[in-house]
């Protein structure tokens, strides 16, 4: 007899955590949880950082940063839906947006620096973004310190963006601007310059899709890393949530080296996409006839 009492309560139990369980999961099906949208931009013309196809045109193509993979787990991870925005704006436009929390993330932004005043900066920083010169090979071991270089003369782009603290010292050396790599590494090629001052990844790369990399040298010595950072919109109504997610990403050492494989992995492949093109001449060829 408590054998079958035994099995009919055993039973009438089975069936109830059967129904509740059913419930429970009809009730996720028919209530999912809300799909939150989060808007992010960043560099659009700065690879690895950030780039877009076709930058010039009228309808952007596909954006391309390091950071995916962090945005992509963080997306998955939280049920998010993620937009870019990749409008014609300057660096510094784009800066603002987010610090008046019309954007969420920006993905590069550097501490102690005025144009990223306001933002929340995620410790640990994401990667560092090192600075240095690139020369004509005959002419590489003239620097051996950034005091060389305040007798030389140098350019840089302008889309560039640095620190405050590297602004600061760049008051000091004898410097130009252009606005493209072309006119850059022309100075060079012309001898109107002596270096290039560039991120060491940026500008490796630009020599690359220009066909020059084996015609330029870049300097052993790193004059600056500049920590970068992701920053977070103080206004964005999702900004507990992001700061924690990014901060627990980005601190884990595996992620730290994915960072700096994906780096690795960018510039083979616009090596590999650059095979085959001629190197401009800068016009060099008319003065050897």
């Amino acid at each position: 007899m408590k054998k079958i009492v035994f099995c009919f309560l055993t039973g009438i139990l089975l069936l109830t955590y059967t129904f509740t369980a059913n419930a429970f999961v009809r009730y996720e099906d028919k209530h999912p949880q809300k799909r939150k949208d989060i808007y992010i931009t960043g560099f659009i013309d700065y690879p690895p950082f950030g780039f877009v196809e076709h930058p010039n045109a009228k309808i952007y193509g596909k954006f391309t940063t390091l950071f995916q993979p962090m945005i992509d787990e963080l997306a998955k991870e939280n049920n998010l839906r993620i937009f870019y925005d990749l409008q014609k704006k300057d660096f510094q436009t784009l800066v603002q947006e987010v610090r008046k929390g019309e954007l969420d993330i920006i993905l590069g932004a550097y501490h102690q620096t005025e144009l990223f005043r306001g933002l929340e900066l995620i410790y640990p920083a994401a990667i560092n973004n090192p600075i240095t010169i690139f020369m004509l090979p005959n002419r590489i071991n003239e620097v051996k310190s950034v005091d060389d270089l305040k007798k030389l003369k140098g350019v840089r782009i302008t889309k560039e963006v640095y620190s405050d603290y590297i602004n600061e010292q760049l008051k000091q050396f004898n410097m130009e601007e252009v606005d493209t790599s072309y006119k850059m590494f022309e100075k060079l090629f012309t001898k109107q310059v002596d270096y290039i001052l560039v991120s060491h990844y940026y500008g490796l790369i630009e020599a690359i899709k220009l066909g020059l990399r084996e015609q330029v040298a870049i300097a052993k010595q790193t004059l600056w890393q500049i920590p970068m950072f992701i920053g977070v919109s103080k206004l964005s109504r999702e900004r507990k949530m992001l700061s924690q997610k990014l901060t627990r990403y980005i601190e884990k050492p595996e992620n730290q080296k994915a960072f700096q494989d994906g780096v690795a992995k960018m510039i083979a492949d616009f090596a590999k996409n650059a095979e085959g093109i001629v190197p401009p001449t800068f016009g060099l060829e008319k003065s050897d006839n």
